[in-house]
C-alpha cells in the first residue's frame, strides 16, 4: 500500500511552507511494525505509533542539549563496531535484463520486416517475430514469477535472519560492555597497585627497611632486629650451611652408627662365642641401638640444660648437666667393658689357636706371662671415639638450643612493636600492594551462564537461515538468468536472418 504525505493533501500547503521561516523538518510518525500478507505474501502493511510520534515532536520541541561532552560520554570507546547488514531486495539476485528491453528490441526487429523484398523470407520471418513475441511475453510472466517469489523467500528468511542477527548483537554488546568495564577496572587497580607500591617505598626507606621488603611480617622482622642489635643482643641470620658444616654434621651422625657398631661387635665377642648369624645380627642391632639411644639422650639434655633458664615448669640447668655427666659416664663404663673384655677373648683365642698348631708355647704356663693385654691402643682409639661423638652430640643439642632461644626472642620483639602499634601504617602500606594484587587477579566479567549455549545457537540458527535462502535464491537467479541468456541469443539469431533477408548475398556464375 501507498501513503502520502498529508502535507500534499492540503491545497495551500506549498504557499504556507514557502512564507513560513526556515525550520527544523518535523519527525513523521515512528514505524511499528510491518505486516506481510496475501497467499503470495504480497500485500504489505505497515503500522505507525502516534504515541512514539507525538513523543518524538515533543521531543523536538525542547532545546538541543546534545554538545560534544554529551558525545563523548554517550559514545562507549570499548564497543566493537557491528557491520549493519543492508536490506536485500530481488533485483540484487537477479542480474538481468527486463523484458521491455527484449520486447523493445524484438519491436524494432519486427519493423524491418516490410523492406525484405522476398516474400516468403518476410512471411518466414513475421511468422518467426511472432514466435519470439511469445518468447518475449513468456519471459515476462517468468521474470515477474520470479520477482514475486524471491520478494517472498527473502521475506521469509528475512525475519529469521533478522532476529538471530539481533540476538546475536545483543549477545555481543553484553559481552563487550562486560569486558570494557572489567578493562576499567583493571586499568583502575593497576593505578592503585603503582600508587601503593610507591607509598611503601617511602615508609620501608624512612626506617631502613629493604627496599625488597613485600609485606609486614618482613618489615617487622627486620625493626626487630635493628632494636635488638641496638641493644647489644644481636641475632645471627640463618647461617647457610657451609661444605665443612655439613661435614660436621654427617660425620656426627656417623659417629653413633659407627660406635654402635663397634659395641655390637664386642657384645657378639662376648655373647656369641659360637658366632651365630642370628646372634651376630641381634647383638650388632642391640649395640646400635644402645649407642644411638644413649647419644641422643645427651643431645637432649644438652639442649634441655640451654633451654631451662628462659622457660619455665623446667628443671635448673645443673640437673640437665649431672644427667649429661651420668649418661656420659655409663656409656664410657659399658664401652670400655664391652672393649676390654673383647680384647682379652680375642687374645686368648689367637693364643690357643697358636699353642693348637705348635707354633707357640702355651701361655699359661709361662711364668712371664703378662696378666693384662697390650692392645692398650684399640682401647684408647675406642674411648677417645666415644668421648668425640659425646662431645658432637652436646655440641648439636646447644646450637639446637641456641637457635630456637633466638628465634623465639625475635617472635617476642615482633608482637610487641605489632602491640605499640607504632608502625601500623608502614606495615598497611607494606601489606596493600599484595591486596590489591589479589583484588585485581579475581576480577572477571558477568558471565551470562547460558552465553556459550546462547552464541552457538544462534550461529546454528543464523547459518541455518542464510542457507536456505541461498539455497532458493540461487536456483530461481540461475533459472531466470539462464532463460534470459537464452533469449538473447534467440533474438541475436533472429536479427541475423533479417539481416541476411534484407542483404541478400548475390550469386555468381563461373565467370562471375
Amino acid at each position: 500500500m501507498t501513503r502520502r504525505d498529508p502535507s500534499q493533501q492540503a491545497g495551500g500547503g506549498q504557499s504556507s511552507a514557502q512564507s513560513a521561516p526556515t525550520a527544523a523538518p518535523m519527525p513523521g510518525p515512528v514505524l511499528e511494525g510491518v505486516n506481510i500478507g496475501g497467499p503470495d505474501l504480497s500485500d504489505v502493511t505497515l503500522r505507525f505509533s502516534e504515541r512514539e510520534f507525538l513523543e518524538a515532536q515533543a521531543a523536538s520541541q525542547l532545546p538541543d542539549s546534545s554538545g560534544p561532552s554529551a558525545g563523548a560520554q554517550a559514545s562507549n570507546e570499548y564497543e566493537a563496531a557491528l557491520p549493519r547488514p543492508d536490506p536485500l531486495g530481488a533485483e540484487q539476485f537477479m542480474p538481468v535484463l527486463a523484458p521491455d528491453h527484449f520486447g523493445t528490441l524484438l519491436g524494432d526487429l519486427t519493423r524491418q520486416l516490410p523492406l525484405i523484398p522476398d516474400d516468403a523470407a518476410r512471411a518466414h520471418l513475421t511468422m518467426r517475430g511472432r514466435l519470439l513475441a511469445l518468447n518475449v511475453e513468456q519471459y515476462r510472466v517468468n521474470y515477474s514469477v520470479t520477482h514475486q517469489t524471491l520478494n517472498r523467500i527473502l521475506a521469509e528468511t528475512g525475519v529469521g535472519v533478522r532476529d538471530a542477527w539481533t540476538r546475536q548483537q545483543d549477545h555481543l554488546r553484553f559481552m563487550n560492555a562486560a569486558s570494557s568495564g572489567v578493562e576499567h577496572e583493571y586499568v583502575q587497580a593497576t593505578r592503585q597497585i603503582e600508587q601503593a607500591r610507591s607509598a611503601r617505598f617511602d615508609a620501608l626507606t624512612r626506617y631502613g627497611a629493604t627496599p625488597e621488603t613485600q609485606n609486614a611480617e618482613g618489615l617487622y622482622q627486620q625493626l626487630a632486629l635493628t632494636e635488638l642489635a641496638s641493644e647489644g643482643t644481636p641475632i645471627r641470620p640463618p647461617e647457610h650451611k657451609s661444605a665443612s658444616k655439613r661435614l660436621f654434621n654427617a660425620f656426627a651422625v656417623f659417629s653413633k652408627f659407627f660406635v654402635g657398631l663397634i659395641s655390637g661387635v664386642s657384645i657378639n665377642l662376648l655373647f656369641n662365642p659360637e658366632s651365630r648369624l642370628y646372634l651376630t645380627l641381634i647383638a650388632l642391632s642391640a649395640g646400635v641401638m644402645f649407642s644411638v639411644l644413649l647419644l641422643w639422650l645427651v643431645d637432649e639434655l644438652s639442649y634441655r640444660a640451654k633451654v631451662a633458664p628462659y622457660t619455665g615448669q623446667m628443671a635448673r640447668p645443673w640437673g640437665y648437666v649431672l644427667g649429661i655427666m651420668v649418661v656420659s659416664l655409663i656409656y664410657f663404663g659399658v664401652e670400655g667393658f664391652l672393649n676390654w673384655d673383647g680384647i682379652l677373648r680375642v687374645t686368648q683365642e689367637i693364643a690357643a689357636n697358636a699353642a693348637q698348631q705348635g707354633q707357640l708355647t702355651d701361655l699359661s704356663t709361662a711364668s712371664d706371662t703378662p696378666a693384662a693385654p697390650q692392645h692398650w691402643s684399640l682401647l684408647a682409639f675406642t674411648l677417645g671415639l666415644v668421648s668425640m661423638a659425646v662431645g658432637a652430640a652436646i655440641i648439636q643439642g646447644r646450637e639446637r638450643a641456641r637457635a630456637v632461644l633466638e628465634r623465639e626472642r625475635l617472635a617476642a620483639r615482633v608482637a610487641r612493636l605489632k602491640l605499640g602499634g607504632q608502625y601500623a601504617d608502614q606495615a598497611r602500606a607494606a601489606d596493600q600492594v599484595s591486596y590489591l594484587e589479589d583484588q585485581r587477579e579475581r576480577l572477571a566479567p558477568p558471565r551470562d551462564v547460558t552465553s556459550p549455549d546462547h552464541a552457538r545457537l544462534n550461529e546454528r540458527v543464523l547459518g541455518h537461515w542464510e542457507q536456505e535462502r541461498d539455497t532458493q535464491v540461487g536456483q530461481l537467479s540461475s533459472a531466470i538468468m539462464r532463460e534470459a541468456g537464452q533469449l538473447q541469443q534467440t533474438l541475436e539469431a533472429y536479427a541475423g536472418q533479417l539481416l541476411e533477408a534484407q542483404y541478400p548475398r548475390s550469386k555468381r556464375g563461373l565467370f562471375g
